[in-house]
């Protein structure tokens, strides 16, 4: 569950950009973190409006319920002038949602993320959750963020427990570099 979450925001995140150039795809996690990702980006560009493909690895050793209150952490940012890409839609570009939630509400945007034999709903089994196919989906609201959509892109994606809490933890974290061109 905790995949499909950092999946979604990591949809999300490449959904605010117009084109991707193949750039990376890494686990930041710390050691032992109970979700970590491995995998590629697939595709030296993508184009705004288009898709962003992934072959990605998703293993959790928790499971994602509507109770756990997972959060996705999601932090857009145009490498060039340092531009944090504002939350677009509610789940694409600097976003923070709960993870059940944005799989509820924007199926379009998350469930892309999962395997095809993996029911797109919470709550999700603690296993590996592999999809040579997954891709996130940048729509037109890309088009008109400040200083256009043009450029290279980094997206940090964390998934977080008992977020604003003292007890607050990092469960996992995925960086994604990619750049976006308007078409």
């Amino acid at each position: 569950m905790k995949f499909l979450f950092v999946a979604s925001a990591l949809l999300i995140a490449v959904v605010s950009s117009s084109v991707v150039r193949k750039k990376g795809l890494q686990d930041c996690g710390p050691a032992g973190s109970p979700i970590s990702f491995s995998g590629a980006v697939l595709q030296d560009q993508t184009p705004v409006p288009g898709r962003l493909f992934m072959d990605l690895t998703t293993t959790t050793l928790v499971e994602a319920t509507a109770e756990a209150n997972l959060q996705i952490r999601k932090v857009t940012t145009r490498v060039a002038d340092n531009y944090q890409v504002p939350c677009l839609n509610g789940i694409a570009g600097t976003c923070t949602i709960e993870l059940c939630t944005a799989i509820e509400t924007y199926p379009d945007y998350v469930c892309t993320l999962f395997p095809q034999d993996v029911p797109c709903a919470c709550p999700l089994a603690a296993s590996v959750y592999y999809n040579p196919s997954a891709y996130v989906t940048f729509t037109s609201e890309w088009l008109d963020i400040d200083g256009g959509v043009n450029g290279d892109y980094d997206t940090r994606i964390e998934i977080i427990s008992e977020l604003g809490s003292a007890n607050e933890t990092m469960l996992g974290c995925l960086d994604l570099q990619y750049t976006l061109v308007a078409i």
